[in-house]
């Protein structure tokens, strides 16, 4: 099995003070319809133009476990840029584009420049840059349109069933996901994001906790992200510049 730094896969993986955590508290309604649900869920994306957060990150393979604190700083629509540090030292930087993904990580001396196909492969599941926004976000990462609704576990849940079976679950307090998977059994990969807590920022509902499980073959991934010191809006700098004489990374 390949070594995969835990600083490249969980940077690859994501991205004034905060509100309160909120937990769904509501029950789901036995008589609510699927086209109102999936409008409810649209009208609880979040609005802005940048957003900055400090993430609490751990990382474990099943071999190893590590923790560090990643600064996460988007630009909607436009680019993610994330440093992480080790010891207060920058150990990892990434920039992402909607069609480019670059990072550098200093302690392997390594580095990437190229598309989505490396994030598609740590998720074993295809990816875009908005998908990537709406896992971090709490949303859906594709349209619940076309897909079975039923309510179960107090929850609105969403699914199509075929050779790659894909779940998602929405709370009913807000209507934000709570968890959404992509199996594929026969392959052995299996992704589970889940949101166990949500937080109100500056009037907007955003996870204050991301739990990623991937499972491709024989690697276990498990990543947990914790968002604190939330802002929007303000003027943010994406200071980037890919270093001389690092090898590259490849899938």
């Amino acid at each position: 099995m390949r070594y995969i730094s835990p600083l490249i896969f969980c940077l690859c993986l994501l991205l004034a003070g905060c509100g309160g955590k909120q937990r769904a508290a509501n029950e789901a309604m036995a008589t609510a319809k699927r086209s109102k649900v999936i409008n409810a869920h649209e009208a609880a994306r979040i609005d802005f133009k940048t957003l900055k957060a400090r993430l609490g990150t751990s990382y474990d393979n099943g071999s190893s476990k590590r923790s560090f604190t990643v600064q996460l700083r988007m630009e909607k629509g436009k680019q993610i840029w994330m440093s992480a540090g080790l010891f207060g030292i920058t150990a990892a930087k990434v920039y992402i584009t909607p069609d480019r993904v670059q990072f550098y990580e200093k302690l392997n001396k390594r580095s990437f420049d190229g598309d989505f196909s490396l994030i598609s492969e740590f998720l074993g599941e295809e990816i875009t840059f908005d998908q990537l926004e709406d896992l971090l976000l709490g949303q859906a990462v594709e349209s619940l349109q076309g897909k079975e609704f039923m309510i179960a576990d107090n929850q609105y849940q969403f699914k199509t069933e075929d050779v790659v079976t894909k779940i998602f679950k929405l709370r009913p307090s807000d209507f934000k996901v709570a968890e959404q998977t992509v199996t594929q059994p026969k392959e052995g990969d299996f992704l589970t994001v889940r949101y166990p807590e949500y937080q109100i920022v500056q009037d907007r509902i955003l996870p204050s906790e991301v739990m990623i499980s991937a499972i491709k073959g024989k690697r276990n991934n498990k990543v947990e992200m914790e968002f604190k010191g939330v802002s929007f809006d303000e003027e943010l700098s994406f200071p980037f510049e890919m270093p001389s004489g690092y090898r590259q990374f490849e899938l």
